[in-house]
């Protein structure tokens, strides 16, 4: 991967300025009559961090040849540990910003490969929060509220379906891109960080949207594909949700699909903000399928 190979990189120049200085000092030491004691402990020097190279070398070869082992091995059991992993699982998605048609094909990937019904809910915020324009859509009802418990609301009713007002209320003016049912009730949500929110109200407004999930009890976790730029990892781990950095990769989708079926709550993916690892674990297995006519 990139961060290996800049690593092996990085260390090699490193090895290859100490024997250049170290045969530069010699050079030098030669036209002042440097001891030949010295310069024994010289070469010395030089062979043993030549040997520590070629170490390092093989080390990092290992590395490659352990990393390509793990990639294969994924990709040739993934679709063992996904199958039926989601199935009946009804994921609801939430864009806190513009929708990204490659982050909706890929949660749409991970769905269909873990058996499950699709984005039964879509929603993209409209950034930023206009806190007068939501107090007048909601009415007199909810005066009062400050905009991260409007937002907790806005969460809640995602996840529970049924009777939204709230929700029903913000979608004219908040919501830029819909798909599904919000009367649906959802066993999980996804969220993908795309906003950036440079005020106040919004970024309160989107604290009490990431609580409100929180609440509802189910799994909720926020994604990225492997070539975000910036990563939005950090945002998903101040909200306390979950998230998946590499979801665009076979390892990322099975974490995915774990996470969403109840895994162990946690920061995964291939990152190094993946603080829990790849994927959560353990890996529960599935019940077998009943054989025909059995």
């Amino acid at each position: 991967m990139f961060d290996l190979r800049y690593h092996v990189a990085s260390l090699a120049a490193v090895f290859l300025a100490l024997i250049i200085g170290i045969l530069v000092g010699a050079g030098l030491a030669s036209r002042t009559d440097l001891e030949q004691s010295e310069r024994a402990v010289l070469e010395r020097r030089i062979a043993e961090l030549e040997r520590a190279n070629e170490d390092f070398g093989a080390q990092a070869d290992l590395l490659r040849r352990q990393r390509d082992a793990a990639e294969e091995y994924v990709d040739a059991t993934y679709p063992a540990l996904m199958n039926g992993r989601l199935r009946g699982k009804r994921v609801a998605m939430l864009f806190t910003g513009q929708t990204d048609d490659g982050t909706i094909d890929t949660l749409q990937q991970t769905l269909e490969d873990a058996s499950g019904p699709g984005i039964v809910e879509r929603e993209a915020l409209e950034l930023p929060v206009n806190p007068e324009e939501v107090m007048d859509a909601l009415g007199p009802q909810f005066s009062g509220l400050t905009m991260d418990e409007v937002g907790r609301r806005f969460g809640e009713e995602l996840v529970e379906g049924g009777d939204t007002p709230v929700l029903d209320a913000l979608i004219p003016i908040l919501v830029q891109d819909r798909r599904g049912n919000p009367a649906v009730e959802a066993d999980a949500v996804v969220v993908a960080h795309t906003g950036v929110p440079t005020d106040a109200p919004t970024r309160m407004f989107l604290e009490g949207v990431y609580a409100g999930l929180r609440a509802s009890g189910v799994p909720v976790v926020g994604i990225e594909r492997t070539d975000q730029r910036p990563s939005r990892i950090a945002t998903y781990k101040e909200n306390g949700i979950s998230s998946v950095d590499s979801v665009d990769r076979p390892i990322g989708k099975l974490a995915l699909a774990l996470l969403l079926a109840g895994g162990a709550e946690g920061h995964y993916g291939l990152k190094s903000t993946a603080e829990d690892g790849t994927v959560p674990v353990p890996v529960e297995p599935l019940p077998l399928a009943p054989l025909a006519g059995g």
